[in-house]
């Protein structure tokens, strides 16, 4: 598995629990949005990790 498909499944996930969570609907636009820019932010992210 690529280190961005793994991401894309983390925020997925994320965003899931939020739902289930609270309760919220989150807009499709805003979720692409969100994945959009976690996989625009990977490299900075596994930087950060390091």
């Amino acid at each position: 598995m690529k280190v961005q498909d793994f991401a894309y499944q983390v925020s997925s996930r994320v965003i899931d629990l939020l739902e289930q969570t609270q309760h919220y609907k989150i807009p499709e636009d805003l979720r692409k949005e969100v994945l959009a820019t976690i996989q625009d932010e990977l490299s900075d992210l596994i930087g950060k990790a390091s």
